[in-house]
């Protein structure tokens, strides 16, 4: 209660402060209210897994990250266009965008000061996300130091508006993070953002800090668990969420737990890289096969009790200790990779597809928008809250299954064990197409008479098969094969 307490405390203030507060030395005018089909994104009362439309209707984010480069307007707006449309074409529906990237940052020059073209770009983002029918998600602050000064290889980092000049700002993000005056300074760039967009039904969540667990060690927490009250009050109808690092160790998984304990963060995001890197202290399950990075993030938030929808918030292969995109992204122009990382979480039970990182040196330059095609016309086959899909995962003859079991359908996604990124980037050996792979009906959790097809998603091709004595035969396929069992029968 005294969290919340406070959060009311700062979101009053702000009721007085900020009607003080200049947009561009200006005073703020009262507006009214933007029309809105109020079409917003919510947690699913039937099956709190999953996500819906304000109709009722489930809605599975299919979604990629994306930060708006600096430069030209109108040349940054034809690129968001073009890569929206290519998205969108294959089924995209969702991209998260950091809002304080310094194209969209509001505040700009000065502390408390908001500028209006920055603004007015905001609002030529979400008419092309509306355009392509693509939800936002935003993510309201990015930076890791307060300095007046910042050298150029952590500069997208630094904030040197809020530094100390002219007898306002911050000596450090310590200050911004654990002060009254820092948290109000933070919640009033917030205000002015709700006061355009609370009613935006295209924006579908905000977001807090990108992992503000890098920020400064444990003071990620208190700031959390009190503005996220605080934010949910200036964005009533839109969800609010908190995002940390990379889950890559022992130390990251507590961090993680304490993040899943608070109960106002209205659903869980997961961060993991492949990271071959060792100074945090990284694991071995970030060294694994793609699949199992993605599928044993998305499990672990389940293992340890989760009761809402999970997205796996980031997801992409790193250099070690994360000194930039691995080196492999060059070598994998078939999207190996982004395969996997793809289409493990929404197997294991994530609420969406994973969130590819990387959209500018692996995603985009290698032409890889057609997986999210051939995923999509698989998961939207089903309505995961009417199936009430239960996910699980077996392993047999050398295959990784991950089973999402429904009242009326079975979805598997089997992964060859026998390939993966280090057989095909590293060692730069072919894989081998699987022949003759049995499947027994009762190893999958299902007992009753099926009807089955299968679906290449590196071919995209449809097959139909037979049970004979209670397993089936799988047809060949290189790398992965989904089947889905029809408890009913195939239309």
């Amino acid at each position: 209660m005294l969290q919340l307490k406070y959060g009311l405390v700062y979101a009053l203030i702000l009721a007085c402060v900020v009607s003080l507060i200049s947009c561009d030395g200006s005073q703020k005018e009262k507006k009214e209210e933007p029309v809105t089909d109020n079409d917003f994104i919510t947690i699913s009362p039937d099956y709190n897994r999953y996500f819906q439309t304000s109709d009722g209707k489930t809605w599975i984010p299919v979604m990629i990250n994306y930060i708006m480069p600096d430069g030209e307007e109108r040349e940054v707006f034809k690129s968001v266009d073009r890569y929206f449309k290519s998205f969108s074409e294959v089924g995209g529906n969702a991209v998260r965008i950091w809002i304080s990237s310094p194209f969209l940052e509001i505040e700009d020059k000065q502390m408390g000061a908001y500028s209006q073209n920055k603004l007015a770009r905001i609002d030529t983002l979400l008419a092309i996300a509306k355009r392509y029918n693509i939800r936002i998600k935003f993510t309201l602050q990015h930076i890791r130091s307060i300095s007046a000064e910042s050298e150029d290889n952590n500069r997208w980092s630094n904030s040197e508006v809020l530094a100390v000049k002219n007898g306002q700002g911050f000596n450090s993000i310590l200050e911004y993070i654990t002060t009254p005056a820092g948290k109000a300074a933070y919640l009033n760039r917030v205000e002015v953002l709700a006061d355009r967009y609370r009613m935006n039904s295209q924006i579908f969540c905000w977001e807090l800090w990108n992992e503000m667990d890098a920020v400064d060690g444990a003071k990620w927490l208190p700031f959390t668990s009190e503005i996220l009250d605080s934010v949910k009050m200036l964005f009533p109808y839109q969800l609010v969420v908190q995002t940390l690092g990379s889950l890559h160790s022992t130390d990251a998984e507590h961090r993680y737990l304490d993040l899943f304990q608070l109960p106002n963060n209205e659903y869980l995001n997961v961060h993991r890289y492949l990271d071959p890197g060792s100074a945090w202290g990284q694991y071995d399950q970030v060294r694994q096969p793609a699949d199992l990075i993605a599928s044993t993030a998305v499990q672990f938030a389940y293992e340890k009790g989760a009761q809402l929808p999970v997205l796996m918030n980031e997801i992409g292969a790193v250099q070690g200790n994360h000194a930039g995109p691995t080196e492999l992204y060059a070598k994998d122009t078939l999207g190996v990779l982004l395969h996997d990382m793809v289409y493990a979480p929404y197997f294991s039970g994530a609420a969406g597809c994973g969130a590819m990182w990387h959209w500018n040196v692996y995603l985009d330059r290698q032409n890889l928008w057609w997986h999210y095609q051939r995923l999509t016309e698989v998961i939207t086959l089903f309505d995961p809250v009417v199936e009430q899909f239960d996910p699980f995962y077996t392993t047999t003859d050398d295959l990784r299954i991950y089973g999402l079991k429904g009242k009326q359908h079975t979805l598997l996604w089997c992964r060859d064990g026998q390939s993966s990124w280090q057989y095909e980037l590293v060692e730069e050996l072919k894989p081998k197409p699987r022949e003759g792979v049995t499947l027994a009906l009762t190893d999958l959790l299902v007992t009753e008479k099926q009807f089955v097809k299968t679906y290449d998603p590196w071919e995209g091709v449809w097959t139909e098969l037979s049970v004979v004595d209670g397993k089936i035969t799988l047809p060949q396929f290189v790398r992965s094969v989904i089947v889905v069992l029809d408890h009913g029968s195939i239309n």
